[in-house]
């Protein structure tokens, strides 16, 4: 009995000091970003955010005069890729959509769109081969290929062809099919996991920290085969295809968002941001975690960046660095922030209920490990009942990337073209690109309502004092 009581003791022992060291903030992430922030900085920027919103369109590059595929563009970095075109005036009727979800809001703006599932060969092709009208029939094409699936939660290598098949296979088909329409540019929407390596949380009792708990993250970082997850290695894999396309007639390019892509826009709901307003919050126990986030106009702003590049390196007698088949990490212009703070964003200025109750991490490492199982046995087997989506994703992957301090250094895209850089000032940091979402979500949750937990929330008036965000809601709707 006492062999029993002693084997549970340091089990608990041991669960302690793994769910302090996944808790506990290195030195060295806090070195590289010391500064939280206060709720009076948050209110300061909300209040600047609705007198004088940042002006994206000015760090646009010029119009360029081409066509342009967009292929994912009603997702987020997508729909921005197609706002900013249009701000800066290209033609409308130039512009063309692939993907399974109409674009309502660009059809009415004379944008095309053809449904298309990328991992059809005839339908790509097909999609790419539809007239043009004659006016912008002869301008030269540009591919921008946004699309993607995202599935966090797989790691084990059996269920690497549900990733591939979109993200590798895809890729490739949509690559072909520019090079058969005579596309001269092609840009491809990577991820700055694809260079994330998985942390080791299983660590000796003599150890205070995971092992690759902080990890700085830039265009030097070597490949690596300690993948966090099916979907970080399915984008490396397409990103090398992608590269190796490279040619003096087709060039092409990636760019790698770092991990926390948020924003306003799109059809696609999986930004960070809209998970915790459409679900009120969420249960956490990543507040400690620092992480760099980019906004997805300063990912437009980069894609956009890199078509002039190539474009600019393909006339005669350039002298400019070549930049063709490379990749390019992007970032806001500020230090990685918390988790904590973008809690403390949406919980002291959205209107709609939002809130983060704390967790342990360490029982949720380990029930991680029980629901993968029963995930690849319910596939395996198939007659075991699902799991709840929020329960699906609970696998070791997700701690593999959320629980590391990641730091985003895009010093190279930020270079001179001169230097071989892309010229990237990306003008939204990342205070202020929440502040622009969360303007957003409480405008439209004061006129047209928003889905909270499924429920739909119509709000009154709301009012800014010097405390933030007054609350001066009449009679809250739920429908």
């Amino acid at each position: 009995m006492w062999i029993i009581a002693t084997i549970l003791v340091l089990g608990t022992l041991y669960m302690w000091h793994i769910n302090r060291a996944m808790k506990v903030v290195p030195d060295e992430a806090t070195e590289l970003s010391p500064h939280r922030w206060t709720a009076e900085e948050i209110q300061t920027a909300y209040q600047k955010s609705l007198e004088f919103p940042v002006d994206v369109t000015k760090s646009l590059p010029p119009k360029q005069n081409r066509r342009y595929i967009i292929v994912g563009g009603t997702g987020l970095v997508g729909t921005w890729i197609i706002n900013h075109l249009l701000a800066r005036g290209e033609d409308a009727q130039a512009i063309r959509i692939l993907d399974v979800v109409s674009p309502v809001q660009f059809l009415k703006q004379g944008v095309s769109w053809t449904k298309t599932d990328i991992t059809n060969k005839l339908a790509v092709t097909t999609a790419f081969e539809e007239p043009w009208p004659s006016h912008v029939a002869q301008l030269p094409l540009t591919v921008y290929h946004t699309a993607a699936l995202i599935r966090p939660q797989d790691r084990l290598k059996c269920f690497l062809p549900l990733s591939s098949k979109v993200n590798i296979d895809g890729t490739r088909i949509v690559l072909q099919a520019a090079q058969a329409a005579g596309a001269t540019v092609f840009i491809w929407t990577s991820s700055g996991s694809t260079r994330l390596r998985s942390p080791t949380f299983w660590i000796p009792p003599w150890t205070r920290h995971p092992k690759r708990i902080v990890q700085v993250l830039s265009d030097s970082t070597s490949p690596t085969d300690q993948f966090f997850g099916n979907y970080a290695e399915t984008k490396h894999q397409a990103e090398q295809i992608v590269q190796a396309a490279d040619s003096p007639g087709f060039r092409t390019g990636c760019i790698r968002p770092t991990n926390g892509v948020y924003g306003t826009g799109g059809e696609s709901k999986t930004a960070v941001t809209e998970i915790y307003l459409h679900n009120g919050g969420a249960p956490t126990w990543a507040a400690p975690i620092i992480q760099s986030f980019v906004h997805a106009e300063n990912v437009s702003l980069a894609h956009l960046l890199y078509e002039q590049r190539l474009i600019q390196q393909s006339e005669p007698g350039s002298t400019l660095p070549s930049t063709g088949g490379q990749s390019f990490i992007v970032s806001d212009p500020n230090l990685a922030i918390a988790f904590g703070d973008l809690y403390k964003v949406l919980t002291t200025l959205s209107t709609t209920p939002v809130e983060f109750p704390e967790l342990q991490p360490a029982p949720f490492l380990l029930l991680s490990y029980i629901v993968e199982a029963y995930y690849f046995l319910r596939c395996k087997i198939g007659i075991l009942p699902r799991l709840s989506h929020d329960l699906e994703q609970l696998q070791p992957s997700l701690f593999a990337i959320l629980n590391v301090h990641v730091f985003a250094d895009d010093s190279r895209a930020r270079l001179a073209p001169e230097e071989g850089g892309l010229g990237y000032n990306p003008p939204l940091t990342t205070l202020e690109g929440l502040c622009r979402r969360l303007v957003d979500w409480n405008k439209k949750a004061q006129t047209d309502g928003v889905y909270v937990k499924g429920k739909k929330i119509v709000l009154g008036p709301v009012a800014v004092s010097e405390d933030g965000v007054g609350l001066d809601i009449v009679t809250p709707v739920k429908l």
